[in-house]
This record gives structure tokens, sequence and C-alpha cells, in this order.
């Protein structure tokens, strides 16, 4: 019995047996377009597959924790990768292994190099295309890494973006499965896409255009040349033209970007040859097909390839509040996050905190009220633009993360899917520094008793005393930073606590340290690696970082928001209220840019389960009472040992996360602050638990499992 179904008979297969994708080529090749040689694996091997493996159990599982509905972002790319992991770490079924390998020893062994590309069923079609959201690999060589890569495919049906429009279209995620096209590798001079009606003007097609092989275009990498021409002549009506100086060529690794050779330096890829011969082909797929098409093609000294084709569908319908189109471009790629990190570390963030020093800088109760509130006004504007580049710019840069993680796990295929974090420990994280020098002050106090007793008695210290220069010397780098929310203690207070009870001893354990993991590498394939590596680090600890420069933002709005506030309840701000009204009156300024709840609060009895099912986020197992901080919650009543339960951790909040036995949120995800922090100091934790403020009551006795995500609860009655 042979698995591989040869492209050439493939039209004799119905599409739930080898995606839209592999019926789609093999009927373009039925019709005389050229088309590489190729075969494809059916749905029926993908199934057996995840059925001798145990996968279909654990994507089952993974599916279940959390209605999709109510899923943050990060949480659907946890998801996405836990289950990826699974399929490249797991071991094939032996019987199935070597029926492959046969099949694959006399097809594409004989191939100078091979691509592997996903063929799902309804991919490709009328209603439904899934464009870029499943994975492809290519200049693959030897049946093993043939192998390797199905998995990958395979594992790609479970993207984030993959889940996602699966949602949007209504369709059952437990029913989705995979076909895989095996074709020979084609390397083309000048690749491209051509749209036979382009997305902003269906009078004309539209042509994209690279040197090279098309993975830099698809992937943004490359700006390509765009040239449009007239639907009814094939006439060039219009061209955008770019200098081209990289391309995108294979190695024996697989692809790099490199120069472009000099001929092609400056040149279009393009001419008047190419474009008539694929408006020829654009115009006799549209009347095969009976529809617009998207076709992505190559051309080689062979000619004209056609690589895939698809009608041109809308991804997704969105409306005004929907952003899960915002959330698929976050995905980028090394070179684009490469160029991402700079911009942030050399422009974003020290913008960021010369506003918000500027802010600290001015006299708030000196200012006239009619001075107050165009500073308010102001500071709200300052606030607005930083908030939109922290979600255009500070947000992606996470998918660092990710692109790390997919890498990592492909070469080392760790038991714990989050293995690869154990590199990207940073001491530079600002929430951590502000610890450190937190118990530094507090060892200080705790060797002095007796002024340790006159700050619990409530004097101030001396001006001049090494205690409050160490203190003054925190505050001048940490002014932005509020330390409670609302009400609650003060800085003394809380060093009081510290020195009174130290905090927990948290030890990280490093699963491989970088230089181990870049000596285990091929030496052709370490400067990528030293590269993802960078870039993953800086994500790991901008991830971080940047939510404390907003925070400093925050703070001066925050401030003059107070001030206001002030006035107005001492009956010296009708002017102020009046000036501010059209804007917002004085009752919601507090709450104009609080964090929203993503989830409104059911008025519903809540049925309180013993186990709650959440993300894991930070590995180990530790239990305590539950301290619940709702928003009106004081943080300084926080004891050492209690589990800390909350919607979100937030900048002012980190310093209570040493004193935690474990940390519960209600938000969800890997790359939340909360646990970045708790991974930092080696906190189990668990997120994405809804209403877990409201679930856990104060008091509780809880048991956290980080490594699976579970929390056990022992609900205190009395």
């Amino acid at each position: 019995m042979h698995y591989l179904i040869p492209l050439t008979s493939s039209c004799r297969e119905a599409v739930e047996t080898i995606g839209g994708k592999a019926q789609m080529l093999a009927y373009l090749q039925q019709q005389g377009f050229q088309v590489p040689a190729g075969h494809c694996l059916p749905v029926s091997v993908y199934f057996e597959f995840i059925n001798e493996t145990g996968l279909d159990a654990f994507i089952a599982m993974e599916l279940q924790r959390k209605d999709f509905s109510a899923m943050r972002w990060e949480e659907i790319w946890d998801v996405s990768l836990r289950i990826r992991n699974h399929f490249v770490a797991c071991d094939w079924p032996v019987t199935l292994k070597q029926k492959l390998l046969d099949d694959l020893h006399r097809t594409a062994d004989n191939w100078p190099a091979t691509a592997v590309r996903s063929s799902a069923p309804g991919e490709d079609s009328c209603k439904q295309s899934f464009a870029g959201l499943h994975e492809s690999r290519v200049m693959l060589h030897g049946a093993e890494a043939i192998l390797e890569a199905i998995r990958v495919v395979w594992a790609s049906l479970w993207s984030d973006g993959a889940l996602l429009y699966r949602h949007e279209l209504g369709l059952d995620p437990g029913k989705s499965a995979m076909a895989v096209i095996i074709q020979e590798m084609v390397v083309g001079k000048v690749s491209g896409v051509l749209f036979t009606k382009a997305p902003q003007n269906s009078t004309v097609m539209m042509v994209e255009a690279v040197w090279g092989l098309n993975q830099a275009l698809v992937d943004g990498t490359i700006e390509p040349d765009r040239w449009q021409l007239s639907r009814a002549t094939g006439n060039v009506v219009e061209k955008h033209e770019v200098i081209h100086s990289v391309a995108m060529r294979p190695v024996s690794s697989g692809l790099e970007l490199a120069p472009v050779e000099q001929a092609q330096h400056g040149q279009t890829p393009l001419d008047d040859s190419l474009c008539r011969t694929l408006y020829q082909a654009g115009s006799q797929l549209e009347d095969l097909l009976g529809t617009a098409v998207d076709i992505e093609w190559t051309q080689s000294e062979a000619g004209l390839h056609i690589l895939q084709a698809r009608p041109i569908t809308s991804l997704l319908e969105s409306r005004a509040d929907d952003e899960r189109l915002w959330y698929l471009s976050l995905h980028r790629s090394l070179e684009n996050l490469e160029e991402l990190q700079r911009e942030l570390e050399q422009v974003i963030l020290p913008g960021m905190d010369a506003d918000a020093d500027q802010m600290s800088a001015i006299d708030l109760p000196q200012l006239g009220n009619r001075e107050l509130a165009v500073e308010h006004l102001r500071r709200s504007r300052v606030l607005d633009k930083w908030l939109q580049t922290y979600k255009e710019k500070c947000i992606p840069m996470a998918h660092g993360l990710r692109l790390f993680g997919e890498f990592y796990n492909d070469l080392i295929k760790p038991e714990n899917t989050f293995e690869f974090v154990s590199l990207l420990h940073s001491e530079d994280l600002l929430a951590v520094q502000r610890n450190r020098q937190l118990r530094k002050i507090a060892n200080v106090l705790r060797e002095d008793p007796t002024v340790l007793e006159r700050l619990k008695e409530g004097h101030e210290m001396s001006p001049d005393s090494p205690l409050q220069l160490l203190i003054d010397d925190f505050t001048r780098r940490y002014s932005g930073i509020n330390w409670v929310l609302k009400d609650g203690g003060e800085l003394c207070g809380w060093l009081v606590k510290l020195a009174e009870q130290e905090d927990l001893v948290h030890e990280q354990k490093r699963a491989m340290t970088e230089e181990c993991f870049l000596s285990n590498l091929a030496e052709e394939d370490r400067d990528y690696a030293s590269r993802i590596l960078l870039v993953a680090k800086a994500s790991y600890l901008l991830r971080d970082n940047d939510n404390l420069y907003l925070g400093k933002v925050r703070a001066g709005v925050t401030a003059v928001e107070q001030e206001i506030r002030k006035r107005v309840e001492a009956g010296t701000g009708k002017e102020l209220a009046r000036l501010l009204s059209e804007e917002a009156g004085p009752d919601t300024l507090f709450s104009r840019y609080a964090l929203q709840q993503e989830q409104e609060m059911s008025s519903r009895v809540l049925q309180v389960p013993r186990q709650l099912i959440g993300q894991p986020a930070g590995p180990g197992v530790g239990s305590g009472r539950a301290r619940v901080l709702d928003g009106s919650s004081p943080l300084a009543d926080f004891k050492r040992g209690d589990v800390l339960v909350c919607d979100a951790i937030e900048p002012n909040m980190t310093f209570l996360a040493p004193l935690a036995a474990a940390i519960i949120e209600r938000r969800g995800g890997m790359l939340v602050h909360g646990a970045i922090i708790a991974r930092e100091y080696g906190i189990p934790c668990v997120t994405g638990i809804p209403e877990a403020t409201r679930v856990i009551q104060s008091g509780d006795r809880l048991s956290v499992d980080g490594y699976l995500g579970i929390v056990t609860i022992e609900h205190d009655d009395a």
C-alpha cells in the first residue's frame, strides 16, 4: 500500500481526501499549466498519526481549557505553541514512518530539493482560503527532513491564525484535518503574486514581484514591485517600483536573504514580456474557475510555474470592535523584528521616558485652573499617542518570543513547551531591578532595630540619614510608578513589612545555558540561531519594560487628574470643572485610562468548582492562602506566603511577587506582565482563569500547579 497519491491522478480524489490546494494544482496540471511535480499525502494519514500518538486527546484537552471566544491573543498563541510542540516532539509510529519512508525513497529522494505545503479541506476554496495561515517548508533534502516538515505543516492546522479563522467561519476545530503536498522544489529567478482583480481596484490586475523566491514577499520582509495591468487589454497602466538590494535565495540549510546579483541591483524584476505571460495565465484561470483568482508563481529558465492558485476571498469580515485581524498582523519575520527592536530601543522607549520626565518636572499645584485644564488635555493626548504606539510597536515585538520558541522546540524537542524561556532571563528587567533595590533598603532597615521600631510607630527619619538617602535615590529612579491602586500603604510602610518578613526563596532552574544551546547546533545554523536568540531576549525584556515606561506616562496623567479632583472637592475648581465638562467630568477622570474589564461581570450566581483550569504560565507547584486583589484591596495587606489572585498584575504591583507562594491571574497568556515576573522569580503561575477574583475568596486555601495550569480550591466557609 502506498500513502502518496501523485498529483497527476489527484483529480479523481475528493477534496475531503486531499484538500483544496492539492485538488486545484492537480486540476491546473491537467489543464496544461506548468505545475511542479508532486504527490499528496491524504488526510487519512493525519488522522492515523494523531490517533496513534494520542495527539487527538491532547488537542481536545487544550481546546477545552477555556471558551475560545473568551481567549485573549496571548492565550491563543500559547495554546497553539503547546499543540505545535507536541506535534514535533512526539515520535512517529514505527509502522507509519516506515511506510512513508518507503514512499519517499521512490519519489522525493530523486528530486534536487523538496517543498512541503499544506492542503487542508476547504483551503483555497471559493468560500474560504486560509491564505498564509498554514506553514510550508522548502529546500528540503532527504526523507527524514521531509517527515519533520510534514509534522510542522500538520501542526500549523492549529496556529493562532488558523484557529481564529475557523472560529470566524463557524467551523468545528475538532473536525479539522490536513493533507500535505510534497513537490519538487523549483528555484525561480523571479517570483511573485498575481491578483486577477486588484484588492482596491477591480478594473485592473495587480502583479507583485521580487527577485529570488517568494517567502520574503509573503512574510513582508521584502517590499515588492507592484504593477497594475488593464483587465481588458493586459497593458501596464501603473507602476510602483522599489530599490531591490536583497533576495531570498536557497542555501544548504534552507533559505537566507542575500544580496541581489550585480545586474539586478536597483532593477525591477518585472518586464512587459513577463506581465503578458502572467496576464494570459490569469485570464485563462479566471475563465476556467469562473471567479477572480490569487496566483502564487515563480519564473525559471523553464518558464512560468504555478505554485498555487486560489479564489479571492475576504479573510475575515471585521466589525469595528473586532481586533482579530490585528491579532494576525502580530506575526513578524526575523528581519522585521530586528528593525522593530532598533526602533523601540532607540526612539520609542526614550520618547516615552522624555515625555514622562517632562510631566514630572511641572509643579502642578502652582498652575492656575485654566493652565491645569490645558495641561490635562495635553497629557491626555500624549498618553493616547503612546497607547497607540504601544499597540502598533510594542505588542508586535512580543512575536520574537514565539519565533524563537518555535525554532527552539523544532530543534530541541523538549518535553516542556516553554523550556526556551529559561534562555531569555535578563538582569535588566526594570521590575526586577526595582524589587532588588527595595530588598536592599529593607535589609538595611532590618539591621537597625531602633529605626525599624521608630518607623513602625509612625516617626519620620532624619533627612540626611543613610536610610533616607537610599529611599530618596529609589524614589528618584522609580517616581513615575504608582505604589498602590487608589488607596493603601506608603513606601516606608512597605519597607517595614519587607524588613519584618523576608522574601520567599525562589530559585529558577535554568534548563539550558546559551553557550550549551549554541554549541549543540550545526555550525551553519549558529549565526541564525544567535540572531533569533538576541531578538527573543530583547522581546522578553521589552515586553516587561515597555509596561513600566508606559506606566510612567500614565502616572503623569494620574497626577494631573488627582490635582483636578483635589481642587473640585475643595470647592476651588468650579471653573476647572466647566473647562473640562466637554471632555470628561471630574468624576470620570480617574477611570478614563483604567484597565477595562475584558468581559462583563455576570450577575448570575457563580457555581464554584473545586478545581479551576487555566493556562500554565510559570512552572512549579505552590500552595497558600488566597489574597484576592480586586483594585480596591490595599496592597500593603499582602503577606509572605500568600497566593496572589488578581485580574492582572500591573507594573505597580510587581513588588508583591517576591513574597508570593504562587500567582493566579484572570488575564491569560505566557506574555502577560505577571507571568514574566513569576518566571523570573521561579514562582508557580496560572493565568487565564475567568472571573478568578470572584470565584476565589481571600482566605481560601489554594494549590497551584503551574505545569498543568490547574488551581485547586479549599474554600474557607468560616
